[in-house]
């Protein structure tokens, strides 16, 4: 006979009366009443009352060893039948535990484009979103662990790319911290001669130049534009056959100055973040960004031409963002919905040029304070912030 736990019946069902023998019992048992008794529970198990059938209903303790013992805790988890209030006492056991949570965030990071799958799957076994929400956001649970594990990568990290593979959203002063006041992202072009220092030496040209075009060297500079929140300014370079854009910007004397704007809305860092972090992770629909300088707060990118497509094309922001393939599965949200964002091709396929105020929200990447900056991506310390990525996921 099945086991049924958390059930509270109002009213009565009527059976026929008992009788000593089962095979008897059985058969005097009407079919309307089985099928009766059949819808309910069926509609309990929807309206989401957990039934356990004998031998499912797996203990914390036991659960837990299997966890310990398993290549990957998510199909586990995934396979676990257990109450949502034990599968939760579970994920906090999980949290707490510092070898164990250190495996699991890893799991759950490693391939972001599982993150919404994965949030589904802990949604369902824990009993919703506010209990998801509990997990993450209560003592010993994963924004907790997930601060330890930040505070482990950035610890190890060799370089930025180790960092913003992970998370387009690292403020700039750790980073400053980590690698120095002239840490480097990617590399400079190949047909720029003398590295990072053969770079700078375009940019200071290109910095103290009027606004009208001019040559120098045999490199190329376009019209002075201004544009972005932020300030930033652009030029196209020439270089050779070459083509690119140079985004910067210009306030170079004050270093708070210089460093508050990096963390400001469609600045020329945030851009470089979130479009080296889709690079790294296998996405080419985006600006094909080369090289950031933090010394000359400073990008390059090769120069994406084409055509822009017709207003009627994007005007859609939601379903812009689903012709932008997969930019979503990897925590991306494109916000600026302007022709002048955008290139099409032969093929019909769009892509971006400019990440503007792109959004990022993941449920496993939660910003940690003093790491991460919160604005203006959703992704931060904070209820609306989870809440975002639990909707988001479904």
């Amino acid at each position: 006979m099945n086991n049924i736990s958390n059930v509270s019946f109002k009213g009565s069902i009527n059976l026929p009366p008992k009788s000593t023998n089962k095979a008897t019992q059985n058969n005097k048992i009407s079919k309307s009443t089985k099928i009766a008794l059949g819808t309910t529970l069926t509609a309990m198990a929807i309206g989401g009352v957990y039934i356990a059938s004998k031998g499912h209903g797996v203990s914390v303790d036991k659960a837990f060893q299997q966890i310990q013992n398993a290549s990957s805790y998510m199909e586990t988890l995934k396979n676990i039948k257990m109450h949502p209030k034990n599968f939760k006492q579970l994920m906090f056991r999980i949290t707490s535990d510092e070898k164990m949570s250190k495996k699991f965030i890893s799991e759950v990071i490693s391939n972001p484009r599982k993150s919404k799958e994965n949030v589904r799957i802990l949604n369902k076994k824990i009993g919703g979103d506010k209990e998801l929400m509990d997990w993450m956001l209560r003592p010993n649970g994963y924004q907790e662990a997930y601060y330890r594990h930040t505070k482990n990568i950035y610890n190890e990290a060799k370089h930025p790319d180790d960092l913003i593979k992970i998370s387009p959203n690292w403020n700039i002063w750790k980073l400053k911290d980590k690698f120095g006041d002239d840490f480097t992202i990617g590399q400079p072009p190949q047909c720029v001669s003398g590295g990072v220092d053969g770079y700078r030496n375009i940019f200071y040209q290109a910095l103290s130049n009027s606004n009208a075009g001019f040559e120098s060297g045999g490199i190329k500079f376009g019209d002075y534009i201004g544009g972005g929140l932020s300030g930033k300014a652009i030029r196209k370079v020439e270089i050779g056959n070459k083509k690119y854009i140079m985004k910067f910007q210009p306030e170079l004397g004050n270093q708070d100055l210089k460093d508050n704007i990096s963390m400001k809305s469609d600045s020329v860092f945030l851009n470089t973040q979130i479009e080296r972090y889709l690079d790294l992770n296998g996405y080419n629909q985006g600006p094909k960004l080369k090289f950031f300088d933090y010394k000359t707060n400073s990008a390059i990118y090769e120069l994406s031409e084409g055509n822009h497509p017709k207003q009627e094309v994007i005007n859609d922001i939601l379903e812009t963002n689903k012709k932008l393939n997969g930019l979503n599965d990897l925590g991306v949200y494109y916000n600026d919905i302007s022709v002048s964002n955008f290139m099409q091709q032969k093929n019909e396929n769009i892509s971006f040029i400019d990440s503007g105020e792109s959004t990022f929200v993941d449920f496993f990447k939660p910003g940690v304070a003093g790491y991460h900056f919160t604005l203006p991506n959703l992704n931060g310390r904070s209820i609306s912030d989870t809440a975002a990525a639990i909707n988001l996921a479904k």
